[in-house]
């Protein structure tokens, strides 16, 4: 049986050196150190066609769910704003991805017809493999074949944030699935930081890395609760702010937007927990919530219900959600929004 190899080069400051990593097409397993390396790549790349636009500064914005809608972006919802950022990004990252995995399933935010199709792919000469310790456990690595995994792709989240200006809240969001469950993810945010950005990934028993330093699970954690929720739920009378309000003792409140951008405040430890209504996608979460799960963390519908990640089925998370980053405050939460009326 023949196998493709493909070659990392990574620098160090005397020479550059190239490390091979084995990609088996006869038996379509995916080596996991690889996929998350490629997905840093492909984020980073992401985030470099975001900012190029941003400078350009013609971002075509407009509804891509109702033609001709001439309102303001600021008063659209989130979810139907569109750049031509968005589609060229998602163009990269998906197309490099298929070059470099022939048989991987990906799902990605924008339709077909919305994504121009222009962008020359990455390969993976242009990939550099994760230098730090990431060890990936054998029972993992062996599970991760073509008919199990999954990658869950939003090129660019926060777009209505990108929009306004609010480019601290833009993110691109890579999640892998393996049997319809967050494993792995990469968070960019392509605004934050130097160096192409701020990059946050890692994946369940092997741990969450930021910028290249593990994250730790006991001291990367607020000491008192602290909840981050879109503005317009924080003094709505709404399911959420009412089950915040139940809390004792009563929790910080974090208006912040952009779900990417929330989940990785709960990852990074600068927040307890992320409550979110409907109108979050499961490219919006898999990253998160994968990274989450790493730490310890939990996440589920409003109801306690976790999400299955399931390709070709429905892909809105249509009963809200909850991250938290400890089990306790999470059953804390789940009841709190169990008895509003």
């Amino acid at each position: 049986k023949v196998r493709n190899k493909a070659y990392f080069l990574t620098m160090d400051r005397s020479h550059t050196t190239a490390r091979t990593v084995v990609v088996d097409d006869t038996t379509d397993t995916f080596d996991l150190k690889a996929l998350v390396s490629a997905c840093i790549h492909l984020a980073r790349r992401g985030g470099a066609i975001i900012t190029e636009e941003h400078e350009k500064g013609q971002l075509d914005a407009h509804n891509k769910k109702v033609t001709g809608d001439t309102r303001a972006i600021s008063e659209m919802a989130a979810n139907e704003v569109l750049t031509v950022a968005d589609g060229r990004a998602q163009d990269a990252i998906i197309t490099s991805l298929r070059g470099m995995f022939p048989n991987l399933r990906i799902v990605g935010e924008e339709d077909d017809e919305l994504v121009p199709g222009n962008e020359q792919p990455s390969t993976w000469s242009d990939v550099s493999l994760i230098e730090h310790p990431f060890d990936v456990p054998s029972h993992l690595n062996e599970s991760l074949t073509a008919a199990d995994v999954c990658l869950w792709v939003d090129p660019l989240d926060g777009t209505k944030e990108f929009v306004m200006g609010n480019l601290a809240n833009v993110s691109v969001l890579i999640g892998i699935a393996l049997r319809d469950r967050p494993v792995a993810g990469v968070i960019l945010q392509p605004f934050v930081g130097s160096d192409g950005g701020d990059v946050t990934y890692g994946a369940i028993d092997v741990g969450v890395f930021h910028n290249g330093e593990r994250v730790d699970i006991e001291t990367k954690c607020p000491s008192d609760t602290i909840i981050v929720m879109s503005g317009k739920h924080k003094d709505d009378g709404g399911r959420l702010s009412v089950a915040v309000g139940r809390l004792d003792p009563t929790p910080q409140v974090l208006s912040l937007n952009a779900c990417g951008n929330k989940m990785l405040r709960v990852i990074l430890g600068e927040a307890s927990a992320h409550l979110q209504g409907p109108g979050a996608s499961r490219w919006d979460t898999c990253a998160g919530e994968a990274l989450l799960m790493a730490l310890g963390g939990v996440v589920t519908s409003l109801d306690g219900i976790p999400y299955q990640y399931t390709h070709g089925i429905c892909y809105d998370n249509a009963n809200g959600f909850i991250a938290s980053r400890s089990p306790e405050l999470h059953s804390r939460l789940l009841e709190a929004l169990s008895i509003y009326e």
